[in-house]
């Protein structure tokens, strides 16, 4: 048995090895994936940015000139006002009266929609900011991930080029490479567990069940026991 569980010695320590690395790799891909799904967002924000400020606008242009309508309106209709209370006719005075209110409401309306469009712009304006001061972090924080894995000889991706655009391509070339790292890393693995079986198999004449190495001595044990 003794040459044996000098084999299974190393198998295990291969399988320690090969699991410990697939776990390092994983965590990689963990930090890349989201560094490139935070290089994502910022990027489609600022894509759409253009066209929100745009509409944005837009809105102020339509809320303003709604905003000078109708306060020519209410100009309209206070002269109105002060001409029938000239006439002294009650029923006129109490029509221009009305008109009077409902032009004082639509101003009133009009002139909350303009500070609507301003609080608008305003969110609109903070979040762009917001948005380039995380593209600063994005950079900043994905300079030692990217050093990593460029001395990392199992990936050795380029580092990324200045900027947001240079991390968001920087992050997806990392991302197929610890594919690429993982999928050999899973092959050296599932090589340390075929062998195994092959042991076990040849040993006691039976496959070893499960797909792990763990149990590998105490299978040799019981094939070798009276």
């Amino acid at each position: 048995m003794e040459p044996l569980l000098r084999i299974v010695d190393e198998l295990e320590r291969r399988d320690e090895q090969a699991a410990a690395a697939l776990a390092e790799i994983e965590s990689l891909q963990a930090e890349v994936e989201e560094t490139r799904a935070r290089a994502a967002g910022i990027a489609a924000f600022e894509a759409a940015l253009p066209a929100a400020r745009a509409a944005r606008d837009a809105d102020e242009r339509a809320a303003h000139e709604s905003q000078a309508a109708a306060a020519a309106a209410l100009a309209e209709a206070e002269s109105e006002l002060a001409r029938a209370e000239e006439r002294g006719r009650e029923d006129a005075l109490l029509a221009a009266q009305r008109a009077v209110q409902h032009a004082r409401d639509a101003m009133h309306d009009a002139t909350a929609r303009v500070e609507r469009t301003h609080g608008e712009r305003a969110r609109l304006e903070a979040e762009a900011e917001e948005k380039a001061a995380e593209a600063e972090r994005l950079v900043a924080d994905a300079a030692p991930l990217a050093e990593r894995l460029a001395a990392d000889p199992r990936v050795a991706t380029a580092p990324p080029a200045p900027g947001l655009d240079g991390v968001a391509e920087w992050a997806s070339r990392a991302r197929g490479d610890l594919l690429l790292a993982r999928a050999r890393l899973a092959t050296e693995r599932d090589t340390v567990v075929r062998e195994a079986t092959e042991l076990v198999a040849s040993t006691v004449g039976e496959p070893l069940p499960g797909t792990g190495v763990a149990g590998v001595r105490a299978r040799l044990a019981r094939g070798a026991g009276p």
